[in-house]
């Protein structure tokens, strides 16, 4: 299929969706419901209008859909966005009770990748699940699931949820429109990154798969190897070394959709209950920075007192030396 076939066929789904949308909730049972509508269509009329913006990658950091083309890159977003908001609107009038983030995860990432593999490669098919279980970038995300994934859902569909309170408190006390925006930004590029981590793990020895999604730097197999590499191992020391640094600091790492393109900034998120259920192997990176500030805090004071010493030594032996200069003195006066 063409690119300029594949954006209006985009443009024909974001149509007949937003036509189905305001269709099935033209008729609010309640204030609760309509308010909720509302918020869903008001936060993804500008989710739809930022994905028409500039998509490079402004930070330092490396991001699967970096190897995409521009506009491969575009249409995955778009693909990504349509089907968060259709599984918010599925969730729109159930309880959160029973709310299964693993589950809800699951399916955007195979829902996504499917759509975007037809809408791109052609002929139908179906992922099987197991292959995204096992992916480790679904894998970060999956021990991520609560500030990813739960807290926008929740915090959207329930005004009054007491899930941002108990993030964000005390820095941030209630989740404003904008605040909300940036977490579904973050959502749609944690997303499309694990979509593209799979299709390059999985796809890599298919040509015609290259020729299509990516940049004309990837058509070598030894680019597209380095850059293989360079993910997977940028992947694991994220999930091992940067998210439980940042757990125990009370951190995390959030994608922005700008004017400009995506960044990242650190902003500050409580999930002790995360930190006290890590893994063995992510521990290790906790005990070691712990060590690091014990020691260096034992340092510090050993350094002090090794540095008063001999500042007292010293001023010992200049005193007694001036004193013994001016006996000398005054004994030679005295004659």
């Amino acid at each position: 299929m063409r690119a300029d076939g594949i954006r209006i066929n985009v443009r024909e789904r974001i149509y007949h969706y937003y036509k189905d949308f305001n269709m099935v909730t033209s008729n609010p049972t309640s204030t609760l419901y309509f308010a909720r509508r509302k918020k869903i269509e008001s936060l993804f009329l500008r989710l739809h209008y930022k994905l028409r913006l500039p998509l490079r990658n402004k930070s330092n950091s490396m991001l699967s859909i970096d190897i995409l083309r521009d506009s491969a890159k575009r249409d995955l977003l778009k693909f990504v966005m349509l089907n968060i908001e259709t599984t918010l609107l599925n969730f729109i009038k159930k309880d959160f009770a029973g709310f299964d983030e693993e589950a809800v995860l699951l399916n955007l990432v195979k829902i996504s990748a499917e759509d975007f593999l037809v809408a791109w490669y052609g002929p139908n098919l179906t992922i099987d699940p197991k292959i995204i279980v096992r992916s480790i970038y679904f894998q970060l995300l999956l021990e991520n699931s609560t500030v990813l994934l739960r807290l926008p859902f929740l915090t959207l569909l329930d005004l009054d949820s007491k899930i941002f309170r108990s993030i964000f408190h005390p820095i941030y006390d209630a989740a404003s429109d904008k605040f909300l925006e940036v977490l579904f930004d973050n959502l749609l590029v944690e997303i499309s990154n694990c979509v593209v981590s799979l299709m390059v793990n999985e796809f890599a020895t298919i040509d015609s798969t290259r020729q299509l999604f990516y940049r004309s730097y990837f058509l070598s197999s030894r680019n597209l190897d380095r850059f293989k590499n360079s993910l997977m191992w940028r992947t694991q020391l994220r999930r091992y070394v940067s998210v439980p640094k940042n757990l125990y600091n009370s951190q995390y790492r959030i994608w922005r959709i700008r004017s400009k393109g995506i960044y990242h900034r650190i902003i500050y998120a409580n999930r002790s209950n995360t930190l006290t259920n890590l893994e063995p192997s992510s521990l290790i990176t906790v005990t070691l920075i712990e060590v690091f500030d014990f020691l260096s805090t034992r340092f510090n004071d050993t350094l002090y007192l090794v540095g008063e010493g001999i500042r007292n030594s010293f001023i010992s032996v200049i005193g007694r030396s001036v004193a013994i200069v001016w006996r000398g003195i005054i004994d030679e006066l005295k004659k």
